[in-house]
């Protein structure tokens, strides 16, 4: 009789571990199918991400036959320096935009290889340019101190000192200006300034950060062209010619001969340096952008640089 209640006993417990065993596995298989579904979400997330970054790199070579064709064929755009375009893939937008960066300023330039050593014309230019746009001293030398070798500001500008006692938790890099957007990091310079808003032009229209130093007078803003030293009715006579054909050193000399002396060594007529912009959205939100920085002649297309983000 109580070898009967102990077997009934040891059924019992039996039984609750099974059953607290049978509820252990189903929490864990639970447990463990949440996170398969996290896992194969991730996977999926990784594959659609890979997935639109080689849709976007395949939009910067769609964008290098679509510039090799508008430098042959001599294809002037409705914007100076600017060709946009875009496509539909099944559910998925590419967002194509090259970028003439030998239309713009480049302030990497204005130094040259020995220290101490400046590119006159180039600098005159890049003062200038902001004075045109209204802006003051400050704005340039803040820049020029944010790209030169040293730690000694110019006279309105901004080095390391400065920096420090206004609070910023960096210095200068004392480096060439990598990108333009960069220039959100400088003293002074705001979003408006830099981007620009619906009434005034950002300087990120007129600066770059990846060009020889010339600057293509058939592509540059209007603006550069006057801070060139060419009148308003000047860059008028420019602007309506090169938008019938491109402009060659004959027209510049009957336009202003004593202007286009001054800076005919930072002048060329045909680019080499561009930036192609391929971005691609789809319906879940989805993004990826890729800038392709190329250097092109009359024979060759070359990628100096590639950013993904």
């Amino acid at each position: 009789m109580v070898k009967s209640k102990m077997k009934k006993k040891n059924k019992g417990v039996v039984i609750i571990f099974v059953l607290i065993f049978t509820m252990a596995i189903s929490t864990m298989a639970i447990f463990l199918g949440a996170r398969a579904k996290q896992y194969l979400s991730l996977f999926s997330g990784i594959k659609k991400e890979s997935e639109i970054e080689n849709i976007a790199e395949m939009g910067v070579e769609m964008g290098m036959t679509l510039l090799d064709a508008a430098q042959k064929k001599h294809i002037i755009s409705e914007e100076p320096g600017c060709i946009k375009t875009e496509y539909e893939l099944e559910d998925k937008k590419i967002e194509i935009l090259i970028t003439d960066e030998n239309g713009k300023i480049n302030p990497n330039r204005i130094f040259g290889s020995e220290k101490g050593e400046f590119h006159t014309r180039l600098l005159d230019v890049y003062k200038r340019l902001f004075s045109v746009m209204g802006y003051t001293e400050n704005l340039s030398d803040a820049l020029l101190d944010w790209i030169d070798e040293d730690d000694i500001p110019r006279m309105a500008g901004a080095e390391s000192s400065f920096y420090r006692t206004s609070g910023f938790s960096y210095t200068p890099p004392n480096r060439p200006l990598y990108s333009p957007d960069e220039m959100l990091l400088v003293a002074g310079f705001t979003e408006d300034i830099v981007s620009g808003d619906e009434e005034k032009k950002g300087l990120i229209s007129f600066i770059t950060s990846f060009s020889d130093g010339k600057i293509n007078v058939n592509t540059c803003q209007p603006e550069i062209l006057n801070a060139m030293g060419f009148s308003v009715a000047d860059v008028e006579k420019i602007t309506s010619e090169r938008a019938r054909r491109p402009i060659e050193e004959r027209f510049l000399l009957g336009v202003n001969k004593e202007a286009y002396l001054k800076v005919r060594d930072i002048i060329v007529f045909k680019s080499g340096y561009f930036v192609i912009t391929s971005c691609v959205t789809d319906g879940e939100g989805y993004r990826k952008e890729v800038k392709a920085y190329v250097k092109r002649t009359d024979k060759s297309m070359e990628t100096i640089r590639m950013d993904i983000r």
